[in-house]
């Protein structure tokens, strides 16, 4: 096929290479599962609360900028170049006060040694990304996700290639974090030329009036940015702090696999997130594209929750090894969340659409305190399944107050597609759980019955499947508004 796409096979194509880039991401598991394999469940710990903390720091100079970014670098593209200047600018002055609070925290809290300077040098790695954030916002607002896939696999390459050699030569806690910054340094280098090269020709100043306009409009996103990070992140913290360094490892293990499935609903938000902003709310290709996007979450993320629930015992034992066979049990109620999580990541993304960050702000602040009111009391009493539930219901509120927030601006998500994804989920764990508990077929049953279901029921239009088909195999030429391009 050539010449240009059509809008619907164009959005297709970005999601398909968006999975592309969340691929590259199953290096830097590999990796993350033989620092597991090497550190141990209380050294994993150790690691899972440092980059629970890191987590944050990235949080805190993100704001939600990335989103607001895209947004306009897609609505006005000559303005690139002012726009990433602000962007830095902003950055930059957050990155003072900020980092300075977090690299006194595990100070001040009197966590060991090993475990500050992994805080410290995770930071690092993910202050980094942070800034290389700022180029995957361009990457993504020109809807040229292929550079963003040379980028990740660059950096997954060297993550991988350093680390695990790291590890073979007897490597421990400081390597495996200090790879993490190594890579990320590499990477920003590579983010910036690619931008400056093919996209806007970059010159370093200080843009105070732009960070400033820029940090005006933020308001409400960065804030509801934060507290939605917050409210999930809080959990592994509080997991670590509450219940120990081993059991944080386990919970930190079980988690892991959820951060893997999310390249669904990052891949399809990459790709419609840009649309939806130029696309009038009123118009009727924005509701068609919101509710086949809601439908399609539901449809791939209904099988894996039933994965986890009737596998997650063997997934543990293949990817972990016996020592942590407690993540089975987390990560069999951590499936439940699963199908949320996707929807809630995509949702935010249509508020920001409909310039209604007020509302998103409002299902952020919903969550954060739900999770801070839950998350305690369930720790204490139970551990790091306590934590599990507590994350688990926390998604619920956080999706039921987005779909509240949304029902009157642009209806809710789901059509008949849904409601047939669902009858195929609900058939599919009738039929697996009238089996013995323990049986090998639970899952084989569990998914069969689904793709029947799926096959009868035919959820997702086959039309919709055709777009993606040719949209894999579309030459992409014709992309004006690129510096570079003929």
């Amino acid at each position: 096929m050539t010449g240009t796409a059509s809008g619907a096979e164009r959005v297709a194509r970005n999601a398909l290479l968006k999975v592309a880039v969340q691929a590259t991401r199953l290096l830097s598991l590999v990796f993350v599962i033989l620092a597991a394999r090497a550190l141990g469940p209380t050294g994993f710990g150790k690691f899972t609360f440092a980059y629970a903390l890191a987590t944050l720091l990235g949080a805190a100079l993100d704001l939600g900028m990335h989103s607001v970014l895209v947004r306009g670098v897609a609505r006005a593209r000559t303005e690139t170049a002012e726009q990433w200047a602000a962007a830095v600018t902003l950055k930059l002055a957050l990155l003072v006060p900020v980092g300075l609070v977090f690299a006194l925290f595990p100070v001040l809290t009197r966590r060991p040694l090993d475990t500050t300077v992994a805080v410290w040098l995770l930071g690092t790695a993910l202050a980094l990304q942070s800034f290389i954030e700022l180029a995957v916002s361009v990457f993504t607002a020109f809807e040229r996700l292929e550079f963003e896939l040379g980028l990740r696999l660059a950096e997954k390459l060297l993550l991988f290639g350093v680390g695990v050699g790291g590890l073979l030569l007897g490597g421990g806690l400081w390597l495996v974090t200090g790879t993490f910054a190594l890579a990320a340094a590499a990477s920003l280098a590579l983010a910036v030329a690619l931008v400056h090269r093919r996209f806007a020709r970059l010159a370093w100043r200080w843009h105070a009036s732009g960070a400033r306009a820029l940090g005006r409009a933020l308001g409400p996103v960065a804030l509801a940015f934060v507290l939605a990070f917050t409210a999930t992140r809080l959990v592994p913290l509080l997991v670590a702090l509450l219940a120990g360094d081993a059991a944080a490892g386990y919970f930190g293990a079980a988690v892991r696999v959820l951060d893997v499935l999310m390249v669904v609903p990052i891949a399809l938000s990459a790709a419609v997130y840009p649309v939806l902003a130029r696309t009038r709310p009123a118009d009727p290709r924005f509701r068609r594209l919101f509710v086949q996007s809601g439908e399609v979450l539901l449809f791939v993320g209904l099988p894996l929750t039933l994965a986890l629930a009737y596998g997650a015992s063997w997934l543990v034992a293949l990817v972990y090894g016996t020592r942590y066979e407690p993540a089975a049990a987390l990560l069999r109620v951590l499936g439940l969340a699963a199908c949320l999580s996707f929807l809630n990541y995509f949702l935010g993304f249509v508020f920001l659409a409909l310039d209604r960050p007020g509302r998103l702000l409002g299902v952020a602040a919903t969550g954060l305190v739900a999770s801070a009111v839950l998350t305690p009391g369930l720790v204490m009493v139970g551990g790091a399944a306590g934590g599990s539930v507590a994350l688990v219901l926390v998604e619920t509120i956080a999706l039921t107050g987005a779909l509240v927030g949304l029902a009157p601006l642009v209806g809710l998500p789901f059509g008949m597609g849904a409601v047939k994804a669902g009858a195929a989920a609900a058939g599919a764990a009738l039929v697996a759980g009238a089996l013995p508990a323990g049986s090998v077929w639970r899952l084989g049953a569990a998914l069969a019955v689904y793709a029947g279901g799926v096959l009868a029921l035919r959820p997702v239009p086959v039309a919709l499947w055709g777009r993606v088909v040719r949209a894999a195999v579309w030459d992409g030429r014709a992309r004006p508004g690129v510096v570079g391009d003929e």
